[in-house]
């Protein structure tokens, strides 16, 4: 399959992808992929040890951070199986487990100003994000209408854009990615180094010249992969 055809994905992903069966090898790529988005030292050994339930040698921090990671995925994966809808409590919950141990504000919206660093985004002012959060869950709620890759990138984008919480908001944004990947019958997918640059060149343009197509394209890349990973 050199090009996307979304018919043919979701086909592929019907037979070759059970989201009640996430392998190790995938959940040990994610769960440092995602990770490795904030920290270079993060090696692969020691994501596999702690998600081994071997701790011996690697810090309490990272050590939490590899669970809660692990655990955050692993929700989104049984509200598919359960076919739970993605709503604000959802999403706030889902917070609370990435900061778990570290950060009493775990799933609740700031009530602060911030600037994203290498962005040239700033997102909305803290008395604007109730709003914003409101008018994405009406979007989200809607479900998809005429392009499905459409709508899982703008679930996607428009959470990063808003940046509703303190921290932890694109470890988040990107397993809301893979949650409506999966809920609507296509995989995961993981966001490797390589790819990284692509990747925040795609949100940039979304968040500044509120273009959707580059990660549109992006997508499509990925989810390619990762139907041929299967």
């Amino acid at each position: 399959m050199k090009e996307f055809n979304l018919e043919m994905a979701l086909s592929i992903a019907k037979e070759k992808f059970n989201p009640t069966k996430i392998s190790d090898e995938f959940l040990l790529n994610l769960v440092h992929s995602a990770l490795s988005f904030e920290s270079n030292d993060l090696k692969k050994e020691e994501v596999e040890k702690v998600l081994n339930n071997e701790y011996v040698g690697i810090n309490s921090e990272k050590t939490k951070k590899i669970i809660n990671q692990k655990n955050a995925f692993l929700r989104i994966v049984e509200m598919v199986n359960k076919k739970i809808d993605m709503n604000e409590n959802e999403l706030k919950d889902l917070h609370e487990i990435l900061m778990d141990g570290f950060n009493a504000s775990g799933g609740l919206y700031r009530n602060v100003n911030i600037s994203v660093k290498g962005s040239n985004h700033t997102p909305p002012s803290y008395d604007k994000v109730y709003d914003r959060m409101k008018k994405y869950f009406d979007y989200v709620s809607e479900g998809p209408k005429n392009d499905l890759l459409e709508y899982i990138s703008y679930c996607h984008l428009q959470l990063a854009k808003i940046h509703p919480f303190l921290d932890g908001n694109g470890r988040l944004a990107r397993l809301i990615l893979n949650y409506q990947l999966m809920n609507h019958g296509l995989a995961p997918v993981i966001i490797t180094e390589k790819e990284r640059n692509e990747y925040h060149d795609a949100l940039e343009q979304f968040k500044v010249m509120k273009d959707i197509k580059p990660f549109i394209e992006f997508l499509k890349n990925l989810e390619l992969k990762s139907l041929e990973q299967l």
